[in-house]
């Protein structure tokens, strides 16, 4: 072979060994590919080996005695065993739906106008106060004889003072009867002197029975101290007055058994050690009532000693209220505003309620025994001491015996001297009142004196089953007044007489107020002129009642919902990962539980589940390692041909290099006998 031959064959060669250079490097990286691929297969066939799911019974076992097919778990399956399955808001394959209980119920309907309630036109007629004809009363008109008597024993003429016959409202009944009539300043006084010498002297079948009224609008009583009448008996009707500075150790009565009516007591200040005070009287008697009064502007003190009582209702205790102190009778149509201070409160000291001290007639519900229509708005300021009497309260100190409550609102406060709210663990009850039932009443929460909660008709009310939102139903009540007209107990923000009512805080409050304004004016006897339906002429229309109609009555039910779909896999995956959990049907009572839409469930841990187990699978066993046999048999072979393809290309190789070895052996010999030709 001559020289260029040889030096075109070690090109060819060269050439030839880069190319198989890279044909074994391709085999190297198959082969390094080829052990990732080995790998995954094992790593998978791992998996599959460990792999489980979770099925339902799965060991159920036949009657015959062979064992029943396992299966995944359903919601279907698991429902069948007592289980439900949540997200934490619902229940899975679930919705809540209104279906009828196949029950109904009365509701109200529209309003109907009732033909035997007309209204007429108004026509303003003549008013009559004061009559000089005595009406004949039980014992004939000689029973006048002691009113008389009592007259004439003043000196005063018939301007001031005298005998004659009105008509009023007594318990809710117009009545005419005799009284003695004040017209002056002067009359009060000498009747005033009567009463107080009579109690003194022990005498108290005269003028302490008697009957009298009121034909002035103002009188006071600063010459006087207030000790309080005592025993009174007759009925005491001011027919509107307003009695101005009241001071002394009681209000305007001791004790009243008989009728205390239309009076106004403004700023008066009562400061005393006594076990019963109020701001009209210490004690209001069974069968006695007050009705139609206003205390406006009080300053009650009460320093009472504090001694050592027995538990629960003591007659010694002190019953100190804005109104009575101790009431066995009747209080109605009647406000009281001011502040009662106790200085030296403590846990033994008595019964404060911001209108009546406590009650104390022992006959459960009697008539005799209601509070009604009344509006209360003093605050209680106790001292600074840590412990207070277990009766102190915003409306009744002690309520022990129940009294008949109805269309009340107590506003009052309860504070310690310095203005600071009570705060509960001080006081055994806050409540408006302690053991009535009640009929609409609106009362200060006294813990904090911010909310005002509402009770429409409650058995033992409390600050728990009070609500925040006033219905407007209260406000459809009425009262029927002398002149055959109707008129609203309950006046809402923005009705005709809302903004004239002395009702301030509860106006402040925008609540609903007491409409006494017009219920008391109609207890007045005034000559002047009245507005009265005009019953001769045409009704304009009549008035409308509500109606009631009988309904289906619905209830919100769990049910199925066709709807909602969820594999067991995806129902599986829930489970493990802590998304859905099991629970159970449990009562409320019962601990770990969780209420979803009213109803209460128990939560169980999947773990903690006896029908569910957590098994391989054989048949997904068999199944990947089949696949694994498989897969690595194609990876075997695999592996033998890259094997047989890398000798090739050795045996290949390796010629090569033999031959190029010999061509440049060649060609070396050649070169040195060149130059030994041409040397």
């Amino acid at each position: 072979m001559g020289m260029s031959a040889s030096q075109a064959r070690l090109l060819y060669l060269t050439a030839q060994l880069n190319n198989l250079s890279l044909k074994g490097q391709n085999v190297s990286d198959a082969k390094a590919r080829l052990a990732l691929d080995t790998q995954a297969i094992q790593d998978k066939y791992i998996r599959a080996l460990n792999s489980s799911r979770l099925y339902i019974n799965s060991n159920i076992f036949a009657t015959d005695g062979s064992v029943g097919q396992s299966e995944y778990i359903t919601l279907e399956n698991l429902e069948a065993n007592g289980y439900k399955v949540t997200d934490g808001s619902k229940i899975l394959g679930y919705k809540w739906e209104r279906v009828p209980t196949g029950e109904t119920e009365v509701i109200e309907g529209p309003p109907q106008p009732v033909a035997s309630k007309p209204i007429y036109p108004t026509i303003e007629v003549d008013t009559k106060g004061f009559e000089d004809e005595l009406v004949s009363e039980a014992g004939g008109i000689a029973s006048t004889e002691k009113m008389q008597s009592i007259v004439a024993a003043t000196g005063l003429g018939k301007e001031d003072l005298a005998v004659q016959s009105y008509t009023t409202k007594i318990n809710g009944k117009e009545t005419t009867l005799n009284a003695i009539v004040i017209k002056s300043q002067k009359g009060f006084d000498k009747i005033y002197e009567t009463l107080q010498t009579e109690a003194k002297n022990g005498v108290l079948d005269n003028a302490l029975e008697q009957n009298y009224s009121f034909d002035v609008d103002n009188v006071n009583l600063s010459t006087y101290k207030s000790t309080g009448i005592p025993f009174f008996k007759g009925i005491f009707d001011g027919n509107g007055v307003t009695i101005s500075d009241l001071k002394g150790s009681q209000g305007l009565f001791r004790d009243v058994y008989g009728t205390v009516k239309n009076v106004n007591i403004n700023g008066a200040v009562i400061q005393a050690e006594k076990s019963s005070l109020g701001g009209i009287a210490g004690y209001l008697a069974a069968g006695g009532t007050i009705e139609n009064c206003n205390i406006s502007n009080l300053k009650l003190i009460c320093d009472l000693e504090n001694k050592s009582y027995t538990e629960g209702y003591d007659s010694s205790r002190a019953g100190v209220g804005g109104v009575v102190g101790y009431n066995n009778g009747s209080v109605r149509n009647t406000s009281a505003q001011g502040e009662i201070s106790i200085p030296n409160a403590d846990d033994s000291f008595g019964f404060i309620g911001g209108f009546i001290g406590a009650n104390v007639n022992a006959a459960y519900g009697d008539a005799a025994n209601t509070i009604e229509n009344c509006y209360s708005d003093v605050d209680v300021k106790l001292g600074n001491g840590v412990k207070y009497s277990n009766s102190i309260n915003g409306f009744i100190g002690d309520d022990t015996y129940e009294a008949i409550i109805k269309n009340c609102i107590s506003l009052g406060k309860i504070t310690n001297a310095n203005g600071q709210p009570i705060i509960g663990a001080d006081l055994a009850n806050w409540g408006p009142v302690i053991e009535s039932d009640v009929t609409n009443l609106i009362a200060l929460d006294t813990r904090n004196n911010d909310d005002v909660l509402y009770w429409e008709e409650t058995k033992n009310p409390s600050f728990e089953n009070g609500v925040r939102v006033q219905p407007s139903s209260i406000t459809e009540e009425t009262t029927a007044l002398n002149n055959g007209t109707t008129v609203y107990t309950w006046l809402n923000p923005g009705a005709p007489g809302y903004e004239n009512s002395s009702q301030a805080t509860a106006k402040l409050n925008g609540l609903p107020v007491l409409n006494l304004e017009a219920i008391q004016n109609d207890g007045l006897s005034k000559n002047g002129k009245a507005t009265v339906p005009n019953v001769a002429a045409d009704p304009l229309g009549y008035q409308w009642e509500k109606t009631y109609v009988e309904v289906p009555k619905f209830e919100d039910k769990l049910v199925i919902d066709p709807d909602f779909k969820i594999s067991s896999i995806e129902l599986e995956e829930g489970l493990r990962s802590g998304v859905f959990t099991l629970v159970k049907e449990a009562d409320k009572s019962s601990t770990q539980t969780i209420s979803l839409n009213g109803v209460y469930y128990s939560t169980i841990a999947l773990s903690c589940c006896s029908i569910i187990t957590d098994e391989t699978e054989e048949d997904v066993i068999r199944k990947a390692e089949a696949e694994y046999n498989r897969e690595m048999q194609e990876i075997q072979a695999k592996d033998k041909r890259y094997e047989m393809d890398q000798k090739k290309i050795d045996t290949q190789y390796n010629a090569y290099i033999a031959e190029e070895e010999s061509i440049k052996s060649v060609l070396s010999k050649n070169v040195e006998r060149s130059f030994k030709t041409f040397g």
